[in-house]
Formats: C-alpha cells, sequence, structure tokens
C-alpha cells in the first residue's frame, strides 16, 4: 500500500474532507492526517518541528495540503533531502493574507522555490476563484513556480466543509494520478 501525509490548514485533522480522503483512498493509499499543534494560532517552528516528528524524509514521498498546510509542505521539502516528491496542494497561498493579519509571521521567510522544483516529480494543485481566505491567484503562481498541474474550479470557497466540502473526489482522482 502507498503511503500518503496529510498537512492540514487552521482546521485539525478531524475536520473537512480530511476523515472522508483517509478512508476513500483505501486500500491503494494509506493516508496519515498528521496532527499539527495550536492551529488556531500556529507557530511556523512548532509546525515544522511536529512535522519532522511525524514524516520520516524518503524518495517517492506523496504531501496533501490544505491551506496554510501548502507553505507547511513546500518547507518541508525545502528542508529535506528528498527526490520525486508528489504533491497535492489544496487553497494554497505563500503570502501574507490580508484578513489574517495573525498568520504574517507564519508566511516568512518565503519558501525557496528554486530548492523544492528539483525534487518534485508530480504535483496538483485545486483552487476555486471565489475562495474567500486564500486568492486563487496565489495558487496560481505557486503552481507556476512548481511547475503543477493546475485546476481552477469557479466554485469550491476554500474547500471547507462550511463550503459543503466533507468528502472531495476531486482531491482523491487527483491524488490517485500523483500517486502512481
Amino acid at each position: 500500500m502507498t503511503k500518503a501525509y496529510l498537512i492540514h490548514g487552521t482546521s485539525t485533522r478531524d475536520d473537512d474532507w480530511f476523515p472522508w480522503l483517509e478512508e476513500a483512498a483505501k486500500p491503494l493509499i494509506d493516508i496519515d492526517r498528521l496532527w499539527l499543534p495550536n492551529p488556531d494560532w500556529p507557530i511556523q517552528s512548532e509546525w515544522n518541528q511536529a512535522v519532522d516528528k511525524q514524516i520520516s524524509p524518503h524518495n517517492g514521498l506523496i504531501l496533501i495540503a490544505h491551506s496554510l498546510g501548502c507553505i507547511t509542505a513546500l518547507r518541508y521539502i525545502e528542508q529535506h533531502q528528498i527526490n520525486d516528491a508528489r504533491l497535492l496542494l489544496v487553497g494554497a497561498f505563500d503570502k501574507s493574507l490580508p484578513a489574517y493579519p495573525q498568520l504574517d509571521k507564519f508566511m516568512v521567510p518565503a519558501p525557496k522555490y528554486q530548492q523544492i522544483l528539483p525534487k518534485i516529480s508530480k504535483a496538483t494543485i485545486i483552487t476555486a476563484k471565489d475562495d474567500p481566505i486564500a486568492p486563487y491567484k496565489n495558487s496560481i503562481d505557486i503552481a507556476k513556480k512548481i511547475r503543477a498541474n493546475l485546476i481552477v474550479q469557479d466554485h469550491g470557497g476554500h474547500f471547507l466543509s462550511s463550503d459543503g466540502f466533507t468528502t472531495f473526489p476531486l482531491a482523491l482522482r487527483e491524488l490517485t494520478k500523483i500517486a502512481i
């Protein structure tokens, strides 16, 4: 069975579509939904340490990330010796969000894409034009920087349960594509 790791954003590992994806991906893909401290008031160093404790860097690593988890996933790839990394990023952003100044410190320094790009073999980014949290153009910019397949939906918001996303068949399809 292929192993993948899910890095959530400012929700928790048990929110939104994450538990559904874990079950829906079986038996092909075993997803480990990571635990991250203080998701409402995240501190970058604490999240980086938590990810490091839960994932051993290895070639062929598969990361699924949502929202603030996306920059965390990119930093993980940047900081470790990994080849053939595969990424599924949903609602990705790497810039400060004016509506969420409490995340400003988390956003610096910016990921070093010149170090990340050579480590990635497959990547897909899913975003929505009506995302009220992370402007979809941020996802477009990241997709260009990592040469990811980009899926822009007209509707989907930030892909939260409050946006109707307790299941996410598109994420399952795209995960299957990058995992194989």
